[in-house]
């Protein structure tokens, strides 16, 4: 009697332990199923470092029911290259949640350009490229796939289309919002603008890290460093915009289109803003086409 005990004892143990397995693994399924979703909840995290400077920091939303192969969204703000920060995007941000609700959003800071500290244009594309390579070395963890589209708006989205087309052929797909595609426009680089504060070709020289040289300019502009096989682009201007001029987006637009590549151009009747309902509309527009293009 006390061996068959001790058998039914055994026995109960083993189907324990199978059933603990069991749970667990289909928890492990849960999670990692690429063709099924998750039960994690949706969650937010604010200056995420990914360096040693203090404006090396991003923010993350990441959505609920996530797992490897929820697309990502990385947003880079504007202000003239030297000034702003992540929260001027949250409007956007918050827009893009609300219509893409299975999308991983990254709103993100980077070292703004100044003379005194040598930050120019290398030292920003750096800061990108630690983002992304911070997000995919972390993908298991926050649970979220390597496919990943950038957006910017007005330097930001400069920024975000020579990351994209110059450095990152892995960015699957760009949104510009009224952003300069053209830093070797040298009518624009010799003009004074009160919207900006003063002589253009000085916020370009500190962005660029040197005085107008062409083909230093060249370098750092989109338009220039399109191929065929450049990764398909949105893009927003308004047709008043007195800071970045339209004629850029619109021949950027042309240029796109000269070589193949997939893109959607829209203008409207705006400053260097839209107001509540055009600004809908571009998340609207901009969500579609990421959603086709983040594959």
């Amino acid at each position: 009697m006390k061996k068959l005990i001790e058998i039914q004892i055994k026995v109960i143990a083993v189907l324990l332990l199978l059933v603990f397995f069991s749970c667990n693994k289909e928890q492990d399924e849960d999670i990692n199923n690429p063709d099924g979703t998750s039960n994690l909840s949706d969650t937010t995290l604010l200056d995420v470092p990914y360096g040693g400077h203090l404006k090396q920091v991003y923010d993350i939303y990441l959505p609920a029911k996530r797992n490897t192969t929820t697309p990502v969204v990385l947003m880079i703000h504007g202000g003239a290259w030297k000034a702003g920060q992540k929260e001027d995007f949250n409007i956007y941000l918050n827009r893009i949640k609300t219509k893409w609700e299975d999308a991983a959003l990254v709103n993100m800071n980077y070292r703004l350009a100044n003379n005194a500290d040598n930050i120019h244009h290398n030292e920003i594309m750096a800061d990108i490229s630690a983002v992304v390579s911070d997000l995919i070395s972390k993908m298991n963890d926050y649970q979220i796939s390597s496919k990943i589209g950038v957006i910017g708006a007005s330097a930001g989205g400069q920024l975000a289309m020579i990351y994209a087309y110059k450095y990152d052929p892995n960015i699957k797909c760009i949104g510009n919002i009224f952003g300069p595609s053209i830093i070797n426009d040298w009518s624009w680089y010799n003009s004074q603008n009160p919207w900006l504060g003063g002589y253009t070709g000085d916020i370009l020289t500190e962005y660029v890290g040197q005085p107008w040289d062409t083909t230093a300019y060249k370098a750092v502009s989109p338009y220039w460093n399109i191929t065929s096989t450049s990764q398909p682009t949105i893009i927003f201007h308004g047709s008043l915009d007195p800071i970045v001029p339209v004629y850029q987006s619109q021949w950027m637009h042309g240029k796109l289109n000269s070589l193949g590549v997939v893109n959607e151009y829209h203008e409207y009747l705006a400053f260097h803003s839209f107001d509540n309902n055009q600004s809908n509309e571009v998340i609207t527009k901009l969500v579609r086409f990421f959603k086709e293009h983040i594959k």
